[in-house]
């Protein structure tokens, strides 16, 4: 699963309306300060890199998104498959 798949996701859902954040939720003013910190870059070679501006973080946007990936994607028989990393 790469980095963009994940993110666009996220962003996705987002824009549909689909992925809505709880305010109870105890990281949720964090949650939406990274969402809102999160940038999509040009390296020289031209690839595509997701992260969080200079100085901020973007640890609860990937959790998040490897947590809705998971949610999308649930594996029958999961603790039985081989783990590649």
């Amino acid at each position: 699963m790469s980095k963009i798949e994940l993110i666009s996701k996220v962003q996705a859902l987002l824009h549909s309306q689909e992925l809505t954040i709880e305010p109870e939720l105890t990281d949720a003013v964090a949650l939406v300060r990274e969402l809102q910190n999160f940038r999509v870059s040009y390296s020289t070679a031209g690839n595509v890199i997701f992260r969080a501006r200079e100085g901020a973080h973007d640890d609860l946007v990937l959790a998040a998104s490897l947590a809705i990936f998971g949610a999308a994607h649930p594996t029958p028989n999961a603790a039985l498959m081989p783990l590649h990393i």
